[in-house]
C-alpha cells in the first residue's frame, strides 16, 4: 500500500478555476461568500461516486492523496491529477480529482480538457460529459478516470510526471464551414443567412454529430435534391464517407432513402458545413410533401 502511494505523489499538478467560469448562474449568496471568506482555504472532503466499486485499499490511497493536495479558496473548481498512463491500444487515462469549494452541490456538464506538459505543451484535448461524474457533495473531492483516445492525442510520448490536466476556457465559438467546392454557389446573402442560423441552432453535446434539414425540391431531372447542415460538435474534424439517410414527412413516413458515397465529407472541429444529398428518382417512394426532417435510420429524427 505505502508503494502505491509513493508511485502516485507528485506526479502530477493542480489545475484551478472560479466556479463561475464553468457553472451558468452562480448565487446570490455564493458571490457574498467569496467577498467574506476570499482569504479562507476550503479542504473538500473524499467523496466516491456511489456507483463505483473502489477496493478498500485503493479507497485509503485515495483518500491519503486527497488529504496531501493543497486547499482551495471560496468557489472553486480543480482538477488534480495524479496518475498518467498509456494504455496497449495507444490511449492515455489520466486519474484525476475533480475538487469543488462550493456550499452546495455542484452537477457539472459538458467541458473540453487539456493534457499539459510541464512546459506548457499541449498533449491531448478531449471533451468529456461530466455530468457522468454526477452530483457532487458541497466541497468534496471525486477521483475519476478520463481516458483520451489516440485520436485525441497530439504527442506520442507522454510524461511520467509533471502533467497537467486542466479545463478549456476559450470558448470557442461554434462556426460556419463553407467547403470550397460551395464558394462560388451562395451569396452573401445566403452566407450570412447561413451564419445566423448555426448561431441560433441549439448547442450540440460533447463529440456529438447531427443533421439539420434547410431546404429540398426537386430538379429538371426529377431526382430530389436535399440541402442539409452537418453540424460537429467534437473537438476533432470528423469524416463522412458513407452516410445512409432517410428523408420523413409530418407523418413519420418515409419520403426518400438512400445510402451515400461521399469524398470523403470533412466537417472540422465546433463547425457546421452545408450540403446537398440527391436521392435519384426510384428512391423517392412520396412525391408530394410540405414537411420534412432527416435521419440516419435507426437513430431519432433531427
Amino acid at each position: 500500500m505505502l508503494s502505491s502511494i509513493k508511485r502516485l505523489l507528485q506526479k502530477g499538478k493542480d489545475s484551478t478555476v472560479s466556479s463561475s467560469d464553468l457553472l451558468q448562474q452562480p448565487s446570490t449568496d455564493q458571490a457574498v461568500q467569496v467577498e467574506e471568506n476570499e482569504l479562507s482555504d476550503v479542504f473538500p472532503k473524499i467523496s466516491f461516486h456511489p456507483l463505483m466499486h473502489i477496493e478498500d485499499e485503493r479507497r485509503y490511497v485515495y483518500q491519503f492523496l486527497n488529504n496531501e493536495l493543497a486547499p482551495l479558496k471560496p468557489n472553486q473548481l480543480s482538477l488534480s491529477a495524479i496518475e498518467l498512463e498509456a494504455n496497449e491500444d495507444g490511449s492515455a487515462t489520466v486519474t484525476a480529482f475533480v475538487r469543488n469549494s462550493l456550499e452546495k452541490a455542484v452537477h457539472l456538464e459538458d467541458a473540453i480538457l487539456l493534457l499539459i506538459s510541464e512546459e506548457g505543451e499541449i498533449l491531448g484535448k478531449k471533451g468529456f460529459k461530466l455530468e457522468e461524474l454526477g452530483d457532487m457533495p458541497p466541497c468534496s473531492s471525486r477521483p475519476w478516470h478520463f481516458v483520451f483516445e489516440r485520436e485525441f492525442l497530439l504527442k506520442e510520448d507522454l510524461p511520467e510526471k509533471g502533467f497537467e490536466l486542466a479545463f478549456d476556457l476559450s470558448k470557442t465559438i461554434h462556426r460556419l464551414d463553407i467547403d470550397p467546392t460551395w464558394e462560388g454557389r451562395l451569396t452573401e446573402e445566403q452566407v450570412t443567412e447561413l451564419s445566423n442560423l448555426v448561431n441560433t441552432l441549439p448547442k450540440l453535446r460533447v463529440n456529438e454529430v447531427s443533421l439539420h434539414a434547410l431546404r429540398a425540391n426537386y430538379n429538371d431531372d426529377g431526382n430530389l435534391a436535399v440541402n442539409i447542415l452537418v453540424r460537429n460538435g467534437s473537438t476533432t474534424a470528423v469524416n463522412l464517407e458513407l452516410l445512409p439517410l432517410e428523408m420523413l414527412n409530418e407523418k413519420g413516413e418515409i419520403i426518400a432513402k438512400g445510402l451515400f458515397t461521399l469524398p470523403p465529407l470533412t466537417i472540422q472541429a465546433n463547425t457546421s458545413k452545408p450540403w446537398t444529398f440527391i436521392f435519384p428518382q426510384e428512391l423517392v417512394e412520396i412525391q408530394a410533401f410540405s414537411q420534412w426532417s432527416i435521419r440516419v435510420p435507426d437513430q431519432e429524427v433531427i
